[in-house]
């Protein structure tokens, strides 16, 4: 029998890991192509344009994000190689042979944090940060980012050292060297492959993580990932697009640099040496731009708020008035913000909460009232309908700042009839062409609505009949969807969503065929309000930022620039006129007073989580 072994060369099997390879690689070239896209709509190709690219490049949110995550990479592997690789020595194979007795315990502790869900060690980490009053930052993403990557590291050593001639050891041995010498001309050398690869495994998994970091990262540590999923808020934009291929073309030729170390045969000082020149050619410029930014000797505000909800100039005008510096983070739930709010070491002077969610955190003693005096602004800019809500009568711990409603998108291209009741999105004509927001409130608020209940309902019944509707509707649906339902509307997809009015009115400027509608059931209102949270070590420089984004030039060049609408009459005169007369940015009076505002369910959120998940799991 031939000992060569004999060659498969099937057409079939050709064809299959072609396709294989086009499945993995085809949506990295679609985000390539869409992110030189002229329009900012993702399914919409208006032409070749490198514009995104140049916002990119002055984008200052991008580039702090960015240099946060590639430090934190950088100091996660080193810290990571320093433990991990002795580590692995120690309790590699031929270790373990002193080892016998905790070889299984060894075994379950290093793979433990490659088993366990992400989001249990961000919650453990969380609350651990917190038992400890350990305040956020760069610090705790670090450790935490070491802490689960140390099993590669290990087990990457481990796999090495199995394939180590000992001779070579006791070679050493015999001829009087030490064990530090021995480590350093023997054994490290032999590890060298090894290094190369835990090294790049590390620093991709700390770039690329988003679960953990989320939970543990500070004031002003936004790495990229939570910058790039907090902009998703707006839908995948190219600018999101381009962000997404520069870092994909920084990973590959970090891979590309790996795999030629590797080959070349380098030593393993001139290997090390090769990388923490990489290192430093990647993180020297960003390095430089943090530095820079820490000498200046200025007060600083912490600003925990939503994407998009600032305009370029917004924050560099309040820093020349007032002398201060803004580091801003951002977050993409209510859910979010609470959860580092109540982990009682976030370090924020100033948040942007939803109504129902002041309520929650004026419940649960988290925010500092207002001292009003520090706001003439307040009383003398904003519209009264806006004030002395039920999420906070008398306004003590919030100043109302966005605004809107939520309604029905609807494309008059293609739906023959006028839209006009939350119905139409149980209509069987619609079947697949039909999407909801991804969001348990907003669904049971339209079922709520159409059967004739407040959308603040805690009675079982209503609730009830509320999930059966959902039920119904179900197989209707093309999908949830909170991220870009605006531009699944857009390319025709779907002619019907569920949607916020600024998303809608903004697609509607692209697409002249996208209409918005507000049924005549009614619908939610939402105001997201500045608040000063408890523990805030700036507070008077918060009050002097919320007077100053009330300030109707402020509020107006907010407008203008995201297309949101503020709760600010002064600002009127300086709003364009094509967004004033937009009846889906600005509807009349007799449209609001159709809507209701989500309240604090208390105890009854329960129910409603419990139904959410039956509905969403059939």
């Amino acid at each position: 029998m031939n000992s060569h072994s004999r060659r498969i060369d099937h057409p079939k099997l050709l064809f299959a890991s072609l396709g294989i390879f086009a499945f993995l690689y085809f949506p990295l070239v679609v985000m390539t192509l869409f992110s030189f896209n002229q329009s900012r709509l993702m399914m919409d190709w208006q032409g070749f344009t490198t514009m995104w690219y140049r916002i990119l490049v002055h984008d200052t949110r991008l580039l702090d994000s960015l240099s946060n995550s590639v430090w934190v990479a950088v100091w996660t592997t080193l810290l990571s190689l320093v433990i991990g690789v002795p580590a692995g020595v120690v309790l590699s194979r031929d270790a373990e042979r002193e080892l016998k007795r905790g070889k299984v315990f060894f075994d379950v502790l290093i793979l433990l944090p490659l088993v366990v869900p992400e989001i249990v060690l961000a919650v453990a980490f969380a609350g651990l940060y917190g038992f400890a009053r350990i305040r956020l930052s760069f610090v705790t993403i670090v450790v935490t980012h070491v802490a689960f990557s140390l099993s590669y590291v290990i087990m990457l050593v481990r796999a090495r050292m199995s394939r180590l001639d000992y001779t070579l050891v006791e070679a050493a041995m015999d001829l009087a060297a030490n064990e530090s010498l021995v480590f350093l001309r023997v054994i490290l050398p032999h590890l060298t492959p090894a290094l190369i690869s835990a090294a790049l495994m590390v620093f991709i998994i700390s770039l690329d993580d988003y679960v953990i970091t989320s939970f543990v990262a500070g004031v002003g540590n936004t790495t990229l990932p939570l910058q790039i999923y907090s902009m998703t808020k707006e839908g995948l934009t190219p600018e999101i697009n381009a962000v997404c291929t520069v870092l994909m073309i920084v990973t590959v030729a970090i891979v590309l640099v790996t795999q030629w170390v590797q080959r070349s045969a380098l030593s393993w000082h001139k290997t090390v040496f090769s990388l923490l020149l990489v290192a430093s050619l990647i993180g020297a410029p960003l390095g430089w731009h943090q530095y820079s930014v820490s000498r200046e000797h200025r007060q600083v505000l912490n600003l925990f708020i939503w994407s998009a909800y600032l305009a370029p100039d917004t924050l560099k005008v309040f820093e020349q008035r007032f002398n201060a510096r803004v580091l801003f983070d951002l977050y993409d739930s209510n859910e979010a913000l609470l959860a580092k709010l109540e982990s009682g070491n976030a370090g924020y002077d100033l948040i942007v909460p939803g109504d129902y969610t002041v309520q929650i955190l004026r419940r649960r003693r988290l925010l500092s009232p207002l001292d009003k005096s520090q706001i003439p602004n307040l009383e003398k800019n904003l519209y009264p309908q806006f004030l002395n809500k039920q999420f906070d009568p008398g306004n003590q711990y919030s100043v109302p700042y966005m605004w809107g409603i939520t309604g029905i998108g609807y494309r008059k291209d293609l739906v023959s009839d006028p839209v006009t009741s939350w119905r139409d999105l149980w209509a069987e004509k619609y079947r697949n062409k039909i999407v909801m927001l991804d969001d348990m409130r907003e669904n049971f608020g339209a079922a709520l609505k159409l059967a004739g209940f407040s959308i603040n309902s805690r009675e079982p019944s209503q609730v009830q009949q509320a999930k059966k509707l959902l039920e119904l509707q179900k197989p209707l649906l093309q999908a949830y969807n909170s991220s870009n339902f605006q531009e699944v509307l857009a390319s025709g997809d779907a002619w019907l969503v569920q949607g916020w009015n600024g998303q809608i009115a903004k697609a509607a400027q692209e697409n002249p065929n996208i209409v918005f509608s507000v049924p005549r059931e009614g619908t939610i209102l939402f105001i997201d309000s500045f608040c000063i949270p408890l523990d805030a070590p700036h507070k008077k420089l918060a009050h002097q930022f919320v007077n100053y984004m009330l300030e109707p030039e402020t509020a107006a060049a907010v407008v203008n620039h995201t297309g949101y609408t503020v709760a600010n009459r002064a600002a009127r005169p300086y709003i364009r006129r094509s967004l004033l007369s937009d009846p889906a940015l600005f509807p009349e009076s007799g449209t609001l007073n159709q809507c209701e505002m989500l309240e604090d369910l208390g105890e009854s959120v329960l129910m409603y989580d419990r139904f959410w998940t039956e509905i969403k799991s059939k």
